[in-house]
């Protein structure tokens, strides 16, 4: 087991919510003592079946980014915040080339070890060295103070939605081999220091924001994606207390969905609504899978927000003409949109089976093998 990291400094913010801790529902003392366990599952070696036509090589690791400065938007102004300015989104797409690079290239070696049983001794001490890289830098903590509030949030999103690319790989190394426990120390804290960073950011001010950045302080999509990090993170650090945050999110965003399943951030945003409708339940669905893994219970009335949220969400889907009609434009709508549907569906297997049939009739047509978000997370039946 590897030393625990020195301990974090935590935020003004975040010192404030630990404090503040008391109010939510105690963990058991069997549950807290518990070793957490990350929902990804490594396949044995029967179940690969992808053929390489050529071995697998270790590619020099990616340099890291640390500089957070001056990030900014890619929408245009407006109302629902969903029309994308396409110079600002090239803008944005090359500041972050090297995350995306280092996403896709722990990605492929993730897949790569699920497919290929051969490849996998030397796939393991590659994703290490690649994640020491970046944690020995302190990657993608610098300067975030150094925009205003707006680049900031974008700042920390960079690192909530890439962090499963991050965790995924860094559990699958830990599946394959037993690494040295100064890079198990180094990495875990650079990750643990990540997900204080994605607390800090959205635990509100202890002193009201002005009004026009008083949005910051809502749940939404962006808030359950940044738990949904902090929960994975949380069970690779044996992190109880990140991980007890990361739960609160997941029944506070639940709490706050209107009666017929919809969230109401998410149905402003005019064309886009079905979008980050579906979107906000991708991340809840991790939250779900993590808190399964952990023996985490939601209470019969997240179970039944959790439900109505889900059913809404795939019938509009289905029929993207009814949210069109409420938000009075057209939807946006793509296949990769159903890709949380497989996931969820295992939660309602036990509880709700005419639930997971419909979750997997409206996902019938998407193949979860090609799927990122769900290798390692769907379980064979």
């Amino acid at each position: 087991m590897a030393a625990p990291p020195k301990p974090r400094k935590l935020p003004h913010r975040l010192r404030v919510w630990v404090i503040g801790l008391s109010f939510l529902t105690a963990v058991g003392t069997t549950e807290a003592a518990a070793s957490l366990s990350y929902p990804f599952v490594l396949p044995e070696n029967s179940a690969a079946t992808l053929h390489y036509d050529k071995p697998f090589v270790c590619e020099k690791p990616v340099p890291p980014m640390v500089d957070m400065s001056n990030i900014g938007t890619f929408y245009k102004p407006g109302s629902t915040q969903s029309v994308i300015d396409k110079q600002a989104m090239a803008a944005y797409v090359k500041r972050n080339r090297l995350v995306d690079r280092t996403r896709a290239s722990l990605r492929q070696m993730v897949r790569r070890a699920v497919t290929s049983p051969n490849d996998r001794m030397r796939i393991g001490p590659c994703i290490m060295r690649q994640l020491v890289v970046w944690a020995k830098a302190d990657a993608l903590l610098g300067n975030l103070d150094d925009n205003d509030p707006k680049g900031r949030r974008q700042a920390i999103l960079i690192t909530a939605f890439g962090m499963k690319s991050f965790t995924d790989a860094y559990s699958v190394a830990l599946q394959l081999d037993t690494p040295p426990r100064e890079q198990r120390a180094l990495i875990e804290g650079w990750l643990g220091k990540l997900g204080d960073a994605i607390i800090a950011e959205f635990t509100p001010p202890s002193a009201p924001r002005p009004k026009k950045n008083q949005w910051l302080d809502r749940n939404a999509n962006t808030r359950y994606w940044g738990a949904s990090a902090v929960g994975l993170v949380a069970t690779l650090t044996q992190d109880n207390r990140q991980l007890d945050w990361a739960m609160n999110v997941l029944h506070t965003g639940l709490s706050e969905s209107s009666a017929d399943g919809s969230f109401p951030a998410e149905l402003s945003r005019g064309g886009r609504a079905l979008h980050y409708q579906a979107f906000a339940m991708k991340a809840l669905t991790l939250l779900v899978a993590i808190a399964d893994e952990n023996g985490r219970a939601l209470s019969s009335e997240d179970e039944k927000r959790l439900a109505t949220a889900a059913r809404f969400t795939a019938e509009g889907y289905e029929k993207p003409d009814t949210i069109a009609k409420r938000t009075g434009q057209e939807q946006l709508k793509k296949p990769d949109m159903v890709e949380w549907m497989p996931l969820l569906s295992q939660h309602f297997a036990r509880n709700n089976p005419n639930l997971m049939t419909l979750l997997r009739k409206v996902a019938s047509n998407f193949d979860p093998r090609e799927s990122d978000y769900l290798i390692g997370f769907l379980r064979a039946e």
